[in-house]
């Protein structure tokens, strides 16, 4: 076993602020890897559930946190694809077990090796970063809105469908940017003025301001949209997607956070939500599951194909509840928040 003492950040229930204290190092099960955690990509998953606007059934006082990077120090003899010392970044699903064990927020956490990627010399931060929506953004695009994968010779036909990503420089959003035009899609993105340099970066074709007063006459005039995912959405964006849908005809988009209380979509507009992960958690997925952790994402990494946000070090694990703070107020955009949980 590591000689380290585990330390971790615990949740003791809906509501309460993160508390610094001992916890035990994790025994891997199964197809399981013990990984001493070097950084984790915080998300605003995490503090919604500490606000309860995520209700997940969780048994507290417990451990969150999903993606992370760092380096195997124990795992299962039937895991053979990794070795101790390997340098990864994985997603352990922990709020989807239920099971702190697997909660990123801690020195030494466990996740499974389905869910776990390779990075040779790419930074921890990099990797956490880029993993962080990459599987979340591939699995919307193709199994949800089903689109192609990404491709270096993708079908010429694609071209003349549009894909609308509003909330384009969210990580979730950049990701899906670039996934959907390494596919070959004509992409829209929507974000805020300030960050259209960045989206045209990634592979947009078009912009368009998500503030501006025009932008459901921009988006009209630029659509039909062949598909439109919501990586980051207020009540009054929807009702602006809403209206450029129903100006088509109707259709559908998917939204990482569902449609928001009070939003009344025009008819024949429907707003739907998945929880991504879970795709990952699906048997009949496995294939998709292997191909993207295995494949797509390590070659992401190796060949640095895919444009992650900027990160910013927040600091140990004493930093997670400010790091939450910071992206509930909303005072931090274009930019992936890290923590080093063996900093402290």
């Amino acid at each position: 076993m590591p000689d380290k003492q585990n330390i971790a950040a615990w949740l003791s229930r809906v509501g309460a602020k993160l508390e610094l204290g001992p916890a035990p190092i994790p025994e891997h099960g199964n197809d399981e890897l013990l990984i001493q955690t070097k950084a984790v990509a915080i998300q605003p998953a995490e503090y919604k559930i500490q606000d309860g606007v995520l209700p997940f059934p969780l048994s507290y006082p417990t451990i969150i946190g999903l993606c992370f990077s760092g380096t195997v120090v124990q795992m299962d003899p039937g895991v053979t694809r990794f070795h101790v010392g390997d340098r990864v970044v994985t997603n352990s699903a922990g709020t989807l077990r239920n099971d702190a064990r697997f909660g990123a927020l801690q020195r030494f956490a466990l996740t499974t090796q389905q869910l776990t990627a390779k990075i040779g010399e790419a930074s921890f931060e990099q990797a956490a970063a880029l993993a962080s929506n990459l599987y979340g953004a591939m699995s919307a695009l193709v199994l949800h809105l089903h689109l192609d994968k990404p491709s270096t010779t993708p079908d010429l036909s694609n071209k003349a469908k549009k894909v609308l990503i509003w909330g384009a420089s969210s990580s979730f959003g950049a990701n899906a940017v670039q996934i959907a035009a390494s596919a070959g899609y004509t992409v829209v993105g929507v974000a805020s003025a300030s960050n259209a340099g960045l989206v045209n970066s990634l592979g947009a074709t078009e912009f368009v301001d998500r503030r501006h007063a025009s932008a459901a006459e921009d988006l009209i005039a630029i659509g039909p949209f062949h598909a439109v995912l919501a990586a980051a959405d207020s009540a009054k964006d929807q009702e602006v997607i809403g209206t450029v849908l129903a100006a088509q005809g109707g259709g559908t988009f998917l939204s990482t956070m569902g449609v928001r209380e009070g939003v009344k979509l025009p008819d024949g507009v429907k707003g739907v939500f998945a929880q991504f992960l879970d795709d990952y958690l699906d048997l009949k997925n496995a294939d998709f599951t292997s191909w993207e952790w295995w494949e797509d994402l390590e070659e992401a990494v190796a060949k640095n194909q895919i444009q992650a946000l900027p990160t910013r070090v927040m600091g140990g694990l004493s930093n997670t509840q400010d790091a939450w703070d910071l992206l509930r107020q909303g005072k931090t955009s274009g930019e992936r928040l890290i923590i080093h949980p063996n900093s402290d």
